[in-house]
């Protein structure tokens, strides 16, 4: 599984999101292929990266939309919360005392809804492996520790009952470099949430917001549609796609 961030340029709303990926080497295969095919590499033949920021051309967009044909057609999963975090919509020393550091607070924040979105979705996973981007709100390596606390012990917290863990190895990564390109999706999907938040003016990103929303049957991104579902229904109605608008 790859965990990730992302969030607009004003910080208004902040997503975290997981990528499940039963199949990963399958994936990577056929969006390496893509990526071959398109000549989508650098000058030493590796495959180049692809992120919703940088779709900006006819070219990166097309490629990022054929990515998202791979993943549309593997057993892959995704799942994403997105918090407002803008004045006035979030209260940060809600996550610690006010005289500890920002970036304390954000790692329990962090660990807070990282909990939430993995702990209901994770509930038939064992002795798994999840790989986090770098992430740039929190410090990286506390986050990480207090994730292994929470999923990494067998027999405690969401492993009670278990006789393994539901991760048995949780590490930072850096998904442009193409061993972890199948993280890479994952930032075309929270971008694509966050182009229906704010708009751009960029039609090529547009363009990959609209096939992501085509391809996978998405109704709407916006959270007038899924708030008004339950879980159950979000499981049902939407396997390969969900969105979870938190409220505080």
């Amino acid at each position: 599984m790859y965990f990730d961030e992302s969030y607009d340029m004003n910080k208004e709303f902040l997503i975290l999101s997981a990528l499940f990926s039963p199949r990963p080497k399958r994936l990577h295969s056929a969006m390496l292929n893509v990526k071959v095919a398109e000549h989508y590499l650098d000058a030493a033949g590796e495959p180049l990266e692809i992120k919703y920021s940088t779709s900006d051309t006819s070219r990166r967009s097309r490629v990022a939309c054929k990515c998202v044909d791979c993943f549309a057609m593997s057993p892959s999963w995704f799942r994403a919360i997105v918090i407002e975090t803008g004045a006035g919509k979030f209260d940060l020393n809600y996550f610690g005392r006010r005289f500890e550091s920002d970036a304390m607070k954000w790692a329990r924040a962090y660990k807070k809804f990282a909990e939430l979105l993995l702990s209901h979705n994770c509930s038939g996973v064992e002795n798994g492996v999840l790989l986090t981007d770098r992430l740039t709100r929190t410090k990286g390596d506390l986050f990480l520790e207090l994730l292994r606390e929470t999923f990494s012990q067998p027999g405690l917290a969401y492993s009670t009952g278990k006789t393994q863990p539901i991760f048995r190895h949780i590490q930072e990564v850096d998904t442009a470099l193409p061993k972890y390109q199948v993280g890479q999706i994952g930032d075309i999907l929270m971008g694509s949430i966050l182009n229906a938040l704010r708009p751009t003016k960029n039609r090529f990103k547009r363009r990959l917001r609209n096939h992501v929303v085509n391809v996978l049957s998405l109704p709407s991104l916006l959270p007038s549609y899924w708030q008004q579902l339950a879980k159950w229904q979000i499981e049902a109605m939407h396997p390969k796609f969900g969105i979870w608008y938190w409220r505080p």
